[in-house]
């Protein structure tokens, strides 16, 4: 009797790290992520990372392979509005990098923007599919987005 309950026992127990085995088959090479790394710059917004080449998902950092990708996004809703203001970008993956990107609005109260990079630095011993890579990108060479002028205030003394 004790028997006949094992066997099927054993058998699912292998089939489930069948499984979970073949979920590690592939090796991601980059990380893109949407929370802020620094709430320094004005009217930057944390993003959600909707789909990448198409495929949902609510991972996050989402995981990818280096290339040129198609990433649909969503930036918080402005002020007295409830949807969020989705919109898709072309954006260059570079090898063994991870990305902070966040959507840059003029003003706080503009529904559109743009989307930047937050932040950058290389994964320390990314080495995808067992092979060593040089970091391609140099956080401090990055292009930085461009500033966006604000008025002046102007204070008064009482």
């Amino acid at each position: 009797m004790a028997h006949s309950i094992t066997k099927p026992l054993v058998t699912l127990s292998l089939i489930g790290c069948a499984g979970a085995l073949a979920g590690c088959a592939h090796q991601w090479e980059s990380l893109l992520d949407g929370n802020l790394y620094t709430r320094a710059s004005m009217n930057r917004y944390p993003v959600l990372i909707v789909a990448v080449d198409g495929e949902y998902s609510t991972l996050t950092p989402r995981r990818v392979d280096s290339g040129v990708r198609k990433l649909t996004v969503d930036a918080p809703p402005i002020a007295n509005f409830r949807e969020p203001v989705r919109k898709e970008f072309e954006f260059k993956v570079e090898k063994c990098v991870r990305y902070w990107l966040a959507a840059q609005r003029a003003t706080s109260l503009t529904p559109d923007f743009e989307l930047v990079i937050d932040h950058a630095e290389p994964i320390a011993g990314c080495t995808p599919y067992g092979e060593r890579v040089e970091s391609s990108v140099v956080p401090a060479q990055l292009d930085r987005p461009r500033a966006i002028p604000t008025p002046k205030q102007v204070r008064s003394n009482p």
